[in-house]
């Protein structure tokens, strides 16, 4: 009787190619989990533009303010950058974040952009609940009703990697 062998898939390269997958579904049901979340704080469906605007966009924090610069939600992003909770951040304006070394004229400058009610993007420092101090990079759109009045702003964060 002859001895054979059987040939296994290393479980090693099954699992790097199961990886990629597996991070894809990841991000993709995160997103769906957010939106969804969006459409209830809204009440509304989202534009498709702020959808394929999501979807290709790199960030690690959603926060949703109303025009008085209330954040009304956050996504669970918000808290991992931060290390604020999203429910302490609720009723508060971002600017909970800022301290000592937060450029005022950045603060002015995002001011002034945000009555044009336009899509831009700026970077600030933020301070995390520890007092660790980051870069902040937001891209932030305004969200229009059904009657293209804008009725929020839609903040996406991600921290910008040291130089």
């Amino acid at each position: 009787m002859e001895n054979r062998r059987k040939k296994y898939l290393s479980p090693i390269q099954s699992f790097d190619f199961y990886l990629d997958n597996f991070q894809a579904l990841c991000k993709k049901l995160k997103l769906e989990n957010e939106l969804s979340e969006l459409r209830g704080v809204l009440n509304r469906d989202l534009e498709s533009s702020v959808i394929e605007i999501l979807q290709s966009t790199h960030y690690q924090a959603l926060v949703v303010t109303d025009l008085e610069k209330t954040i009304i939600w956050a996504n669970n992003g918000f808290h991992e950058m931060t290390g604020y909770s999203k429910h302490f951040a609720i009723g508060k304006h971002p600017n909970f974040l800022q301290g000592e070394n937060t450029s005022q004229e950045t603060k002015t400058e995002i001011r002034s952009l945000l009555e044009q009610e336009e899509r831009f993007s700026k970077a600030l420092v933020n301070y995390r609940k520890n007092g660790q101090e980051y870069i902040c990079e937001i891209d932030i759109m305004p969200l229009f009703n059904n009657d293209k009045v804008v009725t929020h702003f839609l903040a996406m964060e991600r921290e910008k990697p040291a130089a």
